[in-house]
């Protein structure tokens, strides 16, 4: 699944929902610093403030050049002073947690920027990330379709430039994900050509109608472009390394988990806990069927699933079940609010995602739609390649899909997070799902 939710985050976005205290002078310089830091954020994550509900970045589009990642480092660096030069001993214990919280998460960003590089190793992280600038612009109403037409305009105006710079920083980067990329790029396209059009089309401005077929037509161009120079001048070459190393791995546990286990001892329990679920799996198969092997019934059980036409609504069935399950055994209480839409994955998620939440931004106010996508077999597959991803969603794996992604999963998670005074948590945890 992608985005697998880190357990730290989900105990402290869970268990930190306390009363108001009276707010100091210093909890206020705190949360001024905060909101500054913010604002300097999202002005180079403008795609990640739409979806936050932070409407006055919609028109613009992440800057991909080197001058702009170079200024967002040195901006990174100087926040980190500031909230690691703030006296933690002056505040209260919550927000003592998010001081260390938004600490660790600049690191975290620092980290990718300045020694991970993903910006120079992953093709896809280019055309997926200017079509989810849009896809947050048209997914959910939360303005009128001309003004949120216009905001999509003037970000399609803009991929070009940024699909430039994608061939300028792309340094060897892994043929795996060269071929991700190249995956998806045709969905991506489509995705331009026909679900962006139908998103708007009752919109009737004959002047808006006319800018947003060429700036449309203008995306679909640079797509095409773009995938012939990632097929005829990245792969052949593309032998870059996947891999993150375990210096830049353990920091990232540490960033992002708050986790200083050593790797050999994490390792370790990775390895006794595998062991652990092997020998519970072989019992498990022989209550099932003592004259097979634990494989044997595994591939058994992997070949009964829904038909693919009916893999949304096996889905949708689950829920009731879910939810009696859940309140009868007390696990957790489940705020009110709209359950969410099972909709197939969007085309440019498809190549990595099984199955994930898309919920709305803590701080959008006119929409709190919440979708739950699943990957559905491409109509273009042949059957032998449908049913090997259909054994994926066998019936043992739905429930436990569900479970993960909806209940008592992300978006219970999403619906107790809009109940956290935390602006931190609120922002953070919520890309943690």
């Amino acid at each position: 699944m992608k985005n697998a939710l880190p357990f730290l985050s989900l105990l402290l976005c869970l268990t930190s929902v306390l009363p108001g205290h009276a707010e100091t002078k210093s909890v206020t310089d705190f949360n001024t610093l905060v909101d500054k830091f913010f604002d300097f954020y999202f002005s180079f994550h403008p795609s990640e403030a739409t979806a936050e509900g932070f409407h006055q970045y919609d028109q613009k589009l992440e800057d991909y050049s080197a001058a702009a990642r170079a200024q967002q480092i040195r901006g990174l660096k100087e926040y980190l002073r500031k909230f690691e030069a703030f006296d933690g001993s002056t505040l209260p214990p919550y927000t003592q947690g998010d001081r260390e919280w938004i600490i660790s998460s600049i690191h975290s960003a620092l980290l990718e920027l300045e020694d991970i590089q993903m910006w120079k190793k992953d093709p896809d992280s280019y055309t997926g990330g200017v079509t989810n600038s849009i896809f947050v612009i048209m997914k959910r109403n939360y303005a009128a379709p001309e003004e949120r037409l216009r905001a999509a305009i003037d970000r399609e105006r803009q991929i070009p430039k940024a699909l430039e710079y994608a061939r300028q920083n792309l340094k060897n980067p892994p043929k795996i994900y060269t071929e991700i990329a190249l995956e998806q790029l045709p969905d991506e396209t489509d995705f331009f050509r026909k679900d962006v059009p139908e998103a708007f089309s009752e919109v009737k401005d004959p002047k808006l109608i006319a800018e947003f077929k060429i700036s449309n037509q203008g995306v679909i161009d640079a797509f095409g472009s773009y995938q012939k120079f990632l097929h005829d001048s990245i792969l052949p070459t593309a032998n870059g390394d996947f891999r993150l190393g375990a210096e830049n791995y353990k920091k990232k546990l540490l960033y992002d988990e708050m986790v200083d286990i050593p790797l050999d001892r994490l390792l370790a329990i990775g390895y006794e806990n595998l062991r652990q679920n092997q020998e519970a799996l072989k019992k498990v198969a022989a209550q099932i069927d003592p004259k097979r092997s634990a494989l044997e019934v595994v591939a058994d059980l992997q070949n009964q699933h829904p038909a693919p036409d009916q893999l949304l609504q096996a889905f949708r069935e689950t829920f009731s079940g879910l939810t009696q399950f859940i309140e009868q055994k007390k696990i957790i209480t489940i705020p009110d609010g709209q359950p969410p839409i099972l909709e197939p994955t969007p085309p440019f998620e498809r190549a990595t995602t099984e199955a994930s939440m898309d919920t709305p931004g803590t701080y959008e106010t006119r929409d709190r739609k919440a979708f739950f996508n699943v990957t559905t077999p491409d109509p273009k597959w042949d059957a032998k390649r449908t049913e090997e991803w259909m054994k994926t969603f066998n019936n043992s794996m739905i429930p436990g899909t569900a479970i993960h992604e909806v209940y008592p999963g992300h978006f219970v998670q999403f619906l107790w997070i809009a109940k956290n005074p935390s602006k931190i948590r609120k922002l953070t945890f919520r890309n943690e799902r």
